[in-house]
């Protein structure tokens, strides 16, 4: 019996790899702007978070901007199927599932500390 090159084994493989992409396009897309806070839930209950100076912003390039009552963040990011990752700049990557994500709205599912949150954004 004729033995297969091992190359010719795993070379579907490999190309079956290739051809599946982490990334949503369509995600890619849509995150692009500017996003205000909307509602943010801990445990499925309203929060004390200051829900009116939440602001994101997405650029084309990868590079975010994140404000909070005052303070802001700059960084990269990336998104891999429903996940958003983050980096801001000097400091490790940050992951939040992208619940939801339309032309008007943004729905974030985090765990902070082993704690239920849902982050609702609105685009600007």
């Amino acid at each position: 019996m004729n033995r297969l090159n091992p190359l010719l084994k795993v070379l579907p493989f490999f190309l079956l790899l290739c051809s599946c992409s982490s990334s949503n396009p369509e995600y890619n897309k849509l995150i692009i702007g500017n996003w205000s806070g909307a509602e943010w839930l801990i445990d499925g209950k309203e929060s004390n978070r200051d829900i009116q100076n939440t602001h994101f912003s997405f650029d084309e390039k990868g590079t975010y901007t994140f404000e909070y009552s005052g303070t802001k963040e700059e960084g990269s990011y990336k998104i891999e199927n429903d996940m958003l990752f983050t980096t801001p700049a000097g400091k490790q990557e940050i992951m939040v599932k992208i619940q939801k994500l339309t032309m008007d709205s943004l729905l974030f599912d985090m765990n902070r500390a082993g704690q239920a949150e849902l982050l609702t954004l609105r685009r600007k």
